[in-house]
């Protein structure tokens, strides 16, 4: 009958549930299922885990494997999933930081910390994530404001720094993990949950237990001692503490199951790429940088350099480095108007361009349909009214994605792609419209790129052989459509070459891009109703005629 209520509406009340031997199976247990689960017309009760395992039970190895195999489980079990062996992201974009810093200006220490306040301050300035169940929602905080008095409570002496650098960091963690890992969370079935490794702050400690309140399973494993952890949750009020006599020391990469032995070569193999194969070296794996996130440097070139660059490997490129999960690809976007006055030099010079590995030619015009205007869609991500923003992941667990068969790294770098030029757009709002319906025309064409595109992006090795989109437009095979030139300014964003040659230089990609976004080059005469011509070296068509039988 449980399955039957709605029961979304309900306060949380979690309680910590008793593990047994088989902690993987208490873990996928649905909560309705669970020993103390109950509700009435106020409260669901949530029987959730919150337990801190230090030290070693047996063995390194049966310890790892353990986790390992946690780590497997939960992420095939459910997506509302977090693993953590490098601490809580710690980056507070700016924006956040300065909502904060006008916050702190209006508390006075001397007077006392009213929490009160600080939620309503938070609210105010648009920093509590809005969530799908306008109830969760409250609940998310009215126990943010429980974390914030257990904190004035419990601790040795208020100290100022301690206080803030907790309330800093967990707004901003509020904003960069409860999308993915409490949204959807119906009290019913799979609640969400965390497994964390390693040395915690006070700060992290703080927050774990916000989301054990929630409702969350949450397991911290450390081989070595009990970290802050301990010092937070001193009274055990919200979590158990097992420990096992063995101690070790932590590990940077514990996500491997020991039972696959390694063979002499893959580990020599391993020891190369870290000495070899490094981000910032000059040597590169096949497909090292699949999972990075893309910055394209369009680079500023004169025609003469098209002809160069657009040869070379991107790695060889001026301006290519791979940082902090990011590659940075120089490429080309170029319009080259006119012709030489000598046709076989700019024919040998354009198919030399065409002709070139992982190079698309599209002469017929133009490239694209119309697309549907896809406004739900939009809104399912970026809702028109309300204070959330774009949401990247949703996007790409959407159903109607259409590029879940591409790389994982992939889906995510055009993801932000796609994000980016919607709300910042690099094309002419050519119809005047308003500005969300400007953002759905650009949605809507950047979620429904063609097969061709797909695979032109699919097949880039980022140090690799730069994909090239060569376009051929003369007055004769209609010209580059508006949904054209949003899509050549995506694949422009994702590193893409794009060259287009225009004999006539009649405008075209002029009409909808910004003009900083491409090189314009002219060549010196103007040629009209030009065909395109393959080129062919007559001094090897005079050999080849002079030998052939």
């Amino acid at each position: 009958m449980v399955d039957k209520i709605d029961i979304s509406r309900l306060d949380i009340q979690a309680i910590n549930a008793e593990l047994t031997d088989d902690v993987i199976r208490d873990l996928k247990t649905p909560l309705k299922d669970r020993r103390g689960f109950q509700h009435n017309s106020y409260v669901v009760t949530i029987p959730r885990y919150f337990y801190r395992f230090v030290g070693i039970k047996t063995n390194e190895d049966d310890y790892y494997d353990f986790l390992y195999r946690i780590d497997r489980d939960l992420r095939s079990y459910t997506r509302l999933y977090a693993k953590f062996d490098r601490g809580l992201d710690r980056n507070i974009s700016l924006a956040v930081q300065n909502k904060l810093n006008e916050i702190w200006k209006n508390i006075n220490l001397e007077q006392g910390i009213d929490s009160s306040y600080i939620i309503s301050a938070i609210d105010d300035y648009g920093l509590f994530p809005v969530m799908s169940n306008p109830a969760f929602t409250l609940q998310m905080k009215n126990y943010f404001k429980v974390m914030l008095d257990y904190y004035i409570r419990t601790g040795n002496g208020f100290q100022a720094d301690e206080f803030k650098l907790m309330l800093n960091y967990g707004v901003h963690w509020l904003n960069m993990y409860s999308k993915s890992l409490l949204d959807g969370f119906n009290y019913i079935n799979a609640n969400p949950k965390i497994l964390y490794y390693g040395n915690i702050t006070p700060e992290e400690a703080f927050f774990l237990i916000f989301l054990a309140t929630l409702g969350c399973d949450v397991l911290y494993f450390n081989p070595g001692n009990s970290g802050a952890i301990a010092s937070v949750d001193k009274f055990n009020a919200f979590s158990r503490e097992i420990r096992y006599l063995n101690r070790g020391d932590i590990k940077s990469s514990p996500w491997e199951l020991k039972d696959r032995i390694k063979t002499t070569a893959y580990t020599a193999r391993e020891e190369l790429n870290k000495s070899l194969f490094d981000e910032g070296g000059s040597f590169y794996r096949p497909w090292q940088f699949t999972d990075y996130y893309i910055q394209a440097l369009t680079m500023r070139t004169t025609y003469e350099e098209i002809n160069l660059w657009a040869k070379e490997k991107a790695f060889i490129r001026d301006g290519w480095k791979a940082e902090n999960k990011t590659v940075f690809i120089p490429n080309i976007f170029a319009k080259v108007s006119g012709t030489h006055e000598d046709l076989d030099r700019y024919w040998k010079e354009v198919n030399g361009i065409v002709g070139l590995n992982k190079s698309i030619f599209i002469n017929k015009l133009p490239i694209i349909e119309v697309v549907p205007l896809e406004y739900g869609k939009l809104a399912h991500v970026y809702p028109e009214h309300g204070k959330d923003e774009f949401d990247t992941e949703k996007l790409v667990k959407a159903s109607w994605w259409k590029y879940k068969e591409l790389r994982i790294g992939l889906q995510a770098a055009m993801a932000e792609k796609i994000k980016a030029l919607c709300m910042n757009p690099v094309v002419y709002n050519v119809e005047n419209q308003p500005f969300r319906d400007f953002q759905v025309d650009i949605f809507s064409v950047l979620i429904n790129l063609s097969t061709t595109m797909q695979q032109i992006l699919q097949s880039f090795d980022y140090p690799e052989d730069v994909p090239k989109i060569v376009i051929y437009n003369n007055e004769k095979n209609g010209n580059l459509s508006y949904e054209d030139c949003i899509m050549l300014t995506f694949m422009n964003a994702m590193g893409v070459d794009i060259v287009i040659y225009n004999p006539s230089g009649y405008t075209d990609i002029e009409t909808f891009i910004y003009p900083d976004m491409y090189d314009a080059h002219h060549l010196e005469k103007m040629s009209f109703n030009l065909d395109f011509t393959k080129y062919y070296d007559k001094k090897k068509g005079f050999f080849k005629g002079f030998f052939r039988k």
